[in-house]
């Protein structure tokens, strides 16, 4: 049975519980943080430290809005830690009927796009401030099914939170005792004598000129020991630097202004030929010393991090900077080379399972999402549906499509239509990772097999950041069908200027169905299902051509048997049994996309 949708008007109302601000009296004030994150209980303060001359005590289970920051989610439901704070006048408070309406279930009601755009279209007015009058709240319209299924959806939602929040901690204390292992394993195989650091790996820079008509993709470390990211593109004309340090495989790269807070990190094959400011320094580690694996696995425990912060003085923007001379003076005790490796076997394997959790855990981030557009994103009754109520649009796929991709031209157009589908659906961009392997589904979709197709086999590999600067993509930007953006998630790509054009382009193509058959499919799933649903679909693809039978044994052999995906296995945690899912699961995907 669909559910009928409702105005809030009809099952909540506008109340004003003001109260008048004595100078002497301590409030417990009320904040709400954005996109349906929750109320939070703020500093205490006293009347005579406020300018409002009357604040509203807040009741559990009141709607709380924010009427400056609607438009972004903030709004929440008053739970019973904050009944009896206080809220200024810029926060309108709802009490709910609650014989028609659940409060938990508007409470995870805040939490998706549904509300948030209605908020944002309601908070549009002429005076450019985009606050949000108390009395147009109430004209948010709301899926509202019977009051028991409300009490079963809250029950759902909470159980899956509570798992969600024991995967965190468990991925928590997995990190933590790889670190602790790390420095145990260190500490008990070192040498008693401490050496300088400058005696295990040199100051080593690969500089190159800065070409005024030449872009020079970016590499930037994240501080506290969490890796290096890929960064736009730097034009020769945009800077003012005069060389780059080309990044290498192995490179330990620190950074100067961020070092002590642990902005340090050892470079992959698939940082190998980008760039950093000089701002960065680049060590190259001693081959017959210092393994420079086992460094990347020391240099982000706690331990090391600490030692990094003691090397410089200073608080916050004048915090000193680390120098390279700095970090070769470190002195420590340190390993064999035959010791470090016979450590950093038994750290790899540690490792492995801290990233397989880590994976779960980053499935399991996309489990309250996903459960949040099935509960909310539902076809309501069209007898009772407000126009101003959402609606799920049903994608139907043809039997079969056979289209090929044979052009970048075509490429690109594919590109666009892929954005396109992710910015009708959510309005976030969609990242490069992600857009990738969206290519290489869209073709599969589209019934492209063939193995010699390069963009294939580049989009179900590992993340190719250059493909950001040819062939489709590049064409598409170029274009102006898509551009770069940042949004709740990040950095990523969104429809540009030129969207008339791409709509005649999709059209002409037939690629609007495709594009949303891979939108429905994986928006939800982490970007290691992505990659690890295209890595055994091609895989499988490439078997089948060599007339060997694709195995979960044998997928895994052809995996480790290449020189550029053999880091997928450790990365992705593979074996047997997440192949045979995997093959499960593209096996059902495609068996959908031919009904």
């Amino acid at each position: 049975m669909a559910w009928r949708s409702a105005k809030l008007s009809t099952v909540a109302q506008l109340v004003k519980r003001l109260e008048p601000v004595a100078p002497t009296k301590e409030y417990r004030q009320i904040g709400v943080r954005l996109w349906g994150a929750g109320a939070y209980e703020r500093e205490t303060i006293s009347g005579a430290e406020t300018k409002y001359a009357n604040f509203t005590q807040l009741k559990k289970n009141d709607i709380i809005v924010n009427k400056i920051w609607a438009r972004n989610g903030s709004v929440s439901v008053v739970s019973e830690d904050l009944d009896g704070c206080y809220g200024s006048p810029e926060f309108p408070v709802y009490e709910i009927d609650q014989t028609a309406l659940v409060p938990r279930y508007f409470y995870w009601f805040t939490k998706t796009r549904m509300l948030w755009d209605q908020c944002d279209l309601l908070s549009r007015g002429t005076s450019g401030q985009n606050r949000l009058k108390p009395e147009r709240f109430l004209e948010i319209v709301i899926p509202l099914p019977l009051l028991d299924e409300q009490r079963a959806i809250v029950q759902r939602l909470e159980q899956a939170s509570l798992a969600m929040q024991q995967v965190r901690a468990l991925s928590k204390t997995a990190v933590k005792e790889s670190h602790d292992l790390v420095f145990s394993l260190h500490s008990e195989l070192s040498s008693p004598e401490p050496i300088r650091f400058g005696e295990l790996a040199q100051l080593d820079e690969r500089q190159v000129a800065v070409e005024a008509d030449e872009e020079f993709p970016q590499i930037g470390i994240r501080s506290f020991g969490n890796g290096l990211f890929f960064k736009e593109p730097v034009k020769g004309t945009a800077t003012a630097y005069k060389k780059f340090n080309q990044v290498y495989e192995g490179a330990l790269i620190v950074s100067q202004p961020k070092g002590w807070e642990g902005a340090i990190a050892v470079a992959s094959s698939e940082h190998d030929g980008w760039f950093v400011s000089p701002e960065y320094r680049t060590f190259r580690c001693d081959e017959d010393r210092l393994d420079h694996q086992y460094l990347s696995a020391l240099i982000v425990t706690p331990w090391f991090q600490q030692e990094l912060s003691k090397m410089t003085k200073g608080q916050g923007a004048r915090r000193e900077r680390l120098r390279p001379e700095m970090l070769t003076a470190l002195e420590l005790r340190m390993p064999s080379l035959d010791h470090q490796r016979v450590a950093l076997g038994i750290i790899q394997k540690v490792r492995q399972a801290a990233a397989a959790i880590k994976s779960r855990t980053q499935e399991a981030d996309t489990l309250i999402p996903a459960m949040l557009h099935e509960v909310f994103e539902r076809q309501p009754d069209a007898t009772h549906a407000s126009q101003s109520a959402s609606s799920t649009k049903v994608v139907r796929l043809p039997k079969s499509q056979t289209t090929t991709i044979d052009t970048s031209f075509k490429e690109a157009v594919l590109v666009g239509a892929i954005v396109k589908a992710f910015q009708e659906d959510g309005g976030q961009p969609i990242g490069n990772f992600r857009l990738q392997k969206a290519v290489y589904f869209a073709r599969r979709h589209m019934g492209e097999t063939a193995l010699d197709k390069d963009y294939l086999r580049k989009a179900a590999g590992p993340y190719n950041p250059s493909m950001r600067y040819s062939g489709g993509i590049k064409i598409a930007t170029d274009k102006k069908w898509i551009k770069r953006a940042v949004g709740n998630f990040g950095e990523g790509n969104t429809l540009g200027s030129v969207t008339a054009e791409l709509d005649e382009w999709i059209e002409r193509y037939q690629f609007a169905t495709t594009a949303a058959w891979v939108r429905d499919r994986f928006k939800f799933k982490s970007n290691d299902i992505w990659e690890i649903s295209a890595t055994i679909d091609y895989a499988t693809l490439a078997l089948n051509r060599q007339n060997s039978p694709p195995t979960p044994a044998a997928i895994l052999a052809y995996i480790e048997a290449d020189d550029e995906w053999r880091s997928k296995i450790e990365k992705l945690n593979l074996s047997d049994a997440t192949i045979q899912n995997a093959m499960v699961d593209l096996e059902t995907l495609f068996a959908d996309a031919r009904r």
